[in-house]
């Protein structure tokens, strides 16, 4: 899309505009010879002198808040930088912390070592327990298998023969379809 004439000098006034407001920004950052000057003619002109004194109380509390901005942003870069430590000294702490579990885990083995000495001096007295009743497990009968009968056996041979038939003719139908 094309920016027409009247969108372009609206956006080059704004521009102007801004440019302007950053240089008045800007001024009384540098406070030099220039309000000195003002200074020695506002004896002169009183006018003059009301214009510099609304600049500087207009822009104090801009200046305030920059300046408040700045400390809290040194205070927290201080803290952070009093939290970094040396990988020397992180690694050291971490050997410290093992040499700790190690020793407690030695400690603690050598207390279960003492209790079971206790134990094996101290005769235990053994309670007997009671006989616990089973109960009689029942027994599988075992039920005799009629043997198949001869019809059966050449139904289910006939059957095979006619699984057999039809599997090699899928198959042979198969190989002629790919193959040929």
């Amino acid at each position: 899309m094309s920016i027409t004439d009247a969108q372009r000098l609206r956006k080059n006034e704004m521009a102007k505009l801004n440019r302007a407001r950053k240089k008045e920004l800007k001024e009384p950052e540098f406070k030099s010879e220039d309000e000195e000057v003002v200074e020695v003619d506002v004896k002169e002109e009183p006018e003059k002198v009301e214009e510099v004194v609304k600049k500087i109380e207009v822009e104090d509390p801009e200046v305030i808040r920059k300046k408040a901005i700045a400390d809290k942003r040194r205070t927290s870069l201080a803290l952070s930088r009093s939290k970094i430590r040396n990988r020397n000294v992180v690694k050291q702490e971490k050997d410290d912390e093992l040499t700790k579990i190690k020793e407690e885990n030695l400690q603690s083995k050598e207390l279960a070592k003492k209790e079971k000495e206790v134990q094996s001096v101290i005769p235990e007295v053994v309670t007997k327990k009671a006989p616990i009743r089973q109960r009689p497990k029942k027994q599988v009968q075992q039920q005799v298998q009629q043997e198949p009968s001869m019809d059966y056996l050449v139904d289910k041979s006939y059957g095979e023969t006619l699984a057999n038939k039809l599997r090699t003719n899928m198959l042979q139908r198969m190989m002629q379809e790919t193959f040929m």
